[in-house]
């Protein structure tokens, strides 16, 4: 899998057992071309080509681009959606289709009693919206995390797992994460087969498995 953007010589390639770091000295072009990445993990028209294969890749489903890990939610809306597409996948599925049935048939029949002790005239949709069910009951990911680091972590572990994410993108870990800390992401990252990549505005002493990229401060491109 690469990266590449038009603006640039070097194709940043990726394997899952070694990280990459890109690092981007001048400030005007690191804080362009993390917006641009950002943007277009976002759902926008951007110039980053993501392809494995000779596959052009969506950024916006292939990627995701984290910032502020701080704020990183395990139960986001997109990770929430995502599990309960995947919940109502399963509840029709082979497995669990009598159930369910059995379980609409279940609510349908509450509903009418409920409706007959009541004075007004009621309607209903007695089609179950398993997803609605599900929001209803505040289904969600349990976190085992007690510190921002586990909680990273497993978001990692959900981005591969659930989201079906090939890319993770980590803005200036090296100034929240010790080496120790990008080892074990690394280590999460290549058991679910997922790459990553550390875009950095100055050099830090990463993993000796991460391959660097640069663009320094007088603009030459080293790789």
């Amino acid at each position: 899998m690469k990266l590449v953007h038009p603006d640039m010589e070097m194709q940043i390639q990726f394997d899952v057992l070694s990280g990459c770091e890109w690092i981007i000295e001048p400030p005007e072009s690191f804080a362009r071309y993390v917006e641009e990445l950002y943007a277009q993990s976002e759902g926008a028209e951007g110039r980053f080509v993501l392809s494995e294969s000779d596959r052009e890749l969506a950024v916006s489903k292939s990627a995701e681009v984290i910032i502020n890990p701080f704020s990183v939610n395990i139960n986001d809306k997109k990770v929430i959606n995502k599990l309960y597409a995947e919940l109502s996948e399963t509840a029709y599925g082979e497995e669990m289709f009598l159930k369910t049935q059995e379980l609409t048939a279940y609510l349908q029949n509450y509903f009418l009693h409920l409706e007959h002790l009541q004075v007004h005239m009621l309607e209903a949709d007695l089609e179950i919206d398993m997803t609605a069910l599900f929001k209803a009951m505040g289904v969600r990911l349990c976190n085992f995390a007690d510190d921002f680091f586990e909680n990273l972590n497993q978001y990692v572990k959900i981005l591969a797992e659930l989201m079906r994410k090939k890319l993770i993108v980590f803005v200036n870990a090296g100034s929240y994460l010790s080496e120790v800390q990008i080892e074990q992401l690394l280590e999460t990252a290549s058991y679910h087969e997922i790459a990553v990549l550390f875009m950095e505005s100055r050099q830090k002493s990463f993993s000796n498995k991460v391959r660097q990229y640069i663009i320094d401060s007088d603009y030459c491109e080293i790789f």
